[in-house]
């Protein structure tokens, strides 16, 4: 069971209560989810000005964005020679192209020419030409043609490749690191792979449904921090996701000597703490699971709790019953925690991988033309079996617009979020304190990326 410190008996509490919420689990979750290491975070404090100045945002420029890896976009976008992805964020632009051998390379946007972006959106290469003047390279990024070359007596073509940045692949993930003496990606990530594959948790059998990127006039740190802890839930998401997962249900996870990554764990469907089942209160909780993500099931027989049942148990079956009549996908071999709880790590600066289908996403934040507005890329993968289907196309969502459309149920949560996070920005632009105050524990994932982000910015 988990290793932690507790500063308050009310923390100890919620940890015990969380791993008593298994007791009937079987088989019970992987190992992992018991593995709770609470480092606490001295940060109990941040200025705003790390939110609101544009000179802290020229610091995170030069000595974040330009020094980490960060995540550029989905493999299975790439599937064939010649294709492209483009990454735009703080000042760097990347272009990843799918080599002949199938490996990835990622360049610098530009041209080495007069500076022209050679791409400017997804597509497919023979070779990567700029449309300005034809100055040309091979997918490898090795210049094949300079027009004119008698006029460029100063430049040797042999001379002229395509500046590189790191590129690495991490389930399903292209990352990138504009540092070139950065150690690997591997080294970046730390104990996290290791916690994935000791659970068994592989992105290998999903593919992109979906690929939302929503424009938010705010931060990209107050966008992100809204997604980094559950205390909010009561206040913003009481009719959506309380019901079935009340706050007392998800935990933090910050690992001592990990500067790059912390975790929540939830669970779904928990209700009865002790003894029986109260069967009228887990029936309301699956009927409000299949009120806001299953409607189509309503009425239907086989969903009702039963003698000795939890609310658990039939959103298990809930679950298995909808992933095959949507995508012809059987789960039913799946441990239960993984099929229908969640989990979502993050991994400094900027990116949300979630292992576990109770919520099958991805986040990643990016500052969008200042220290004011940001983009959220969010994906959803889901499972499949067979051929894999093609990777859904990104949607722009913009500012003041619903992700409900393209996102569904879970695109409605997403809305209720949305609604807050400028007025935080305001609210921050006017603060008298010029600080904001953090929770040891619930707020304890953000406290932990308050002080890396400072070890980077004082670096």
């Amino acid at each position: 069971m988990g290793k932690f410190e507790v500063e308050s008996v009310q923390q100890q509490n919620i940890v015990e209560s969380f791993e008593r919420m298994f007791r009937n689990e079987d088989p019970v979750p992987p190992d992992t989810v018991f593995d709770h290491r609470m480092e606490l975070v001295d940060v109990p404090t941040v200025p705003t000005e790390r939110y609101t100045s544009e000179e802290f945002h020229q610091l995170e420029k030069e000595k974040v964005w330009r020094k980490v890896w960060q995540v550029v976009g989905w493999a299975e976008d790439l599937p064939n020679s010649g294709d492209t992805l483009v990454y735009d964020c703080a000042g760097i632009s990347a272009l990843v192209v799918r080599q002949t051998d199938g490996s990835l390379k990622a360049f610098h946007n530009s041209c080495l020419h007069r500076g022209m972006r050679l791409c400017d959106k997804p597509c497919n290469f023979k070779s990567i030409r700029c449309r300005f003047h034809g100055f040309s390279w091979d997918l490898s990024g090795g210049c094949s043609y300079i027009p004119e070359s008698w006029d460029f007596s100063q430049l040797e073509q042999s001379q002229l490749s395509l500046p590189e940045l790191q590129v690495s692949v991490w389930q399903g993930y292209v990352f990138v690191n504009p540092d070139l003496n950065a150690p690997p990606l591997s080294s970046y990530l730390g104990a996290m792979p290791g916690q994935w594959d000791a659970a068994g948790w592989s992105l290998a059998n999903r593919f992109k449904a979906a690929h939302v990127i929503k424009k938010i006039p705010a931060n990209w740190k107050v966008a992100q921090e809204a997604f980094m802890e559950s205390f909010h839930g009561a206040s913003v998401h009481p009719d959506s996701i309380m019901p079935a997962a009340p706050l007392d249900a998800m935990r933090q996870d910050v690992y001592r000597d990990e500067r790059h990554f912390a975790r929540g764990v939830g669970a779904a469907g928990v209700l009865t703490r002790s003894g029986t089942p109260d069967q009228q209160m887990e029936q309301k909780a699956v009927d409000h699971w299949i009120e806001y993500y299953a409607p189509e099931f309503k009425n239907k027989p086989g969903y009702i709790v039963g003698e000795g049942e939890s609310a658990r148990d039939v959103i298990w079956r809930l679950t298995v019953d909808k992933m095959k009549a949507d995508l012809d996908c059987d789960i039913s071999h799946m441990n239960r925690f993984d099929a229908i709880d969640y989990v979502w790590y993050n991994v400094f600066p900027n990116f949300m991988p979630w292992p576990t289908l109770g919520y099958p996403l991805g986040y990643w934040f990016r500052p969008d033309g200042g220290s004011r507005n940001c983009t959220m890329d969010i994906v959803l993968l889901l499972p499949f079996q067979g051929e894999r289907p093609a990777s859904a196309t990104p949607i722009v969502v913009e500012q003041g617009e619903s992700c409900e459309p393209a996102l569904g149920a879970i695109g409605s949560i997403l809305d209720e979020d949305m609604a807050n996070i400028p007025l935080i920005q305001q609210g921050l632009e006017s603060s008298a304190t010029s600080q904001i105050n953090l929770a040891g524990f619930h707020e304890s994932r953000i406290r932990h990326f308050h002080r890396t982000l400072g070890q980077y910015i004082s670096a």
